[in-house]
């Protein structure tokens, strides 16, 4: 299928809403399948801690759903909210709620500083560090705090860095990485392939494309004037950016 830009991505959204698949279902899925690709990559270079890391907007809300799961399965989970827990969204701040109560303990850093210091901490030793800072509806140069807490996890460039639906900082449509913009080893694209991700440009900030299924009915794709991936069997697939 043809990527989505920025702008098809969101009306895919909003047409499975109409069509009564509701975001906190689609989160619910989403947060499950990319805590499912992190344990497969965490099988490429061992067990370990995993830094979280949650922003605002859906992204933070299947970050904090993935972090359930890896604790579940016995995965040692540091999380870390990164901004104003307002900014989750209704159904981003049930997700922390529900973290809280199962003791995941998260942090949360609301100014520039905090966050460095939050985030520092969470990616020592850390494995693995899932990308759920900002989604596709970022616009421009990543602010604060979201902007520190890119920067300290490229610096601490853990073995794998995996971004949910594309890398924080980068734009989902042309592929332009922003400034700060994170450097993923795989990125995770949910439900559709994304514009931005599959650019030739985008391609040292994607590291290795994925697609995975979130529950996205048929029609919802129609209504946006694209059709549905060949996904089966609620695996994840590689995908080739040439």
């Amino acid at each position: 299928m043809r990527p989505l830009d920025a702008a098809k991505a969101a009306g895919l959204d909003r047409a499975a809403a109409e069509l009564g698949v509701a975001t906190l279902e689609l989160m619910a899925v989403a947060g499950f399948q990319c805590a499912r690709l992190a344990r497969r990559l965490l099988a490429e270079v061992g067990d370990g801690p995993v830094a979280i890391l949650c922003g605002r907007g859906n992204n933070g809300g299947d970050a904090l759903v993935a972090a359930r799961h890896l604790a579940g399965w016995g995965v040692a989970v540091r999380l870390v909210v990164v901004g104003d827990p307002v900014d989750l969204g209704e159904e981003g701040r049930s997700r922390l709620a529900s973290a809280e109560r199962l003791g995941l303990d998260p942090a949360v850093a609301t100014t520039a500083s905090a966050s460095d210091a939050a985030v520092a901490r969470a990616l020592e030793g850390a494995m693995l560090a899932l990308d759920g800072l900002l989604g596709t509806g970022g616009r421009g140069d990543p602010r604060e705090p979201q902007a520190s807490a890119i920067r300290r996890l490229n610096r601490a460039a853990p073995p794998r860095v995996l971004a949910i639906d594309l890398p924080s900082g980068l734009d989902a449509s042309s592929g332009h990485r922003h400034d700060p913009c994170v450097m993923a080893t795989d990125t995770g694209m949910l439900g559709a392939p994304k514009a931005g991700c599959l650019a030739v440009a985008a391609a040292t900030a994607t590291g290795r494309l994925w697609l995975g299924t979130i529950g996205l009915p048929p029609a919802a794709f129609e209504a946006v004037g694209a059709a549905p991936p060949a996904l089966r069997d609620g695996e994840w697939i590689p995908v080739d950016r040439g």
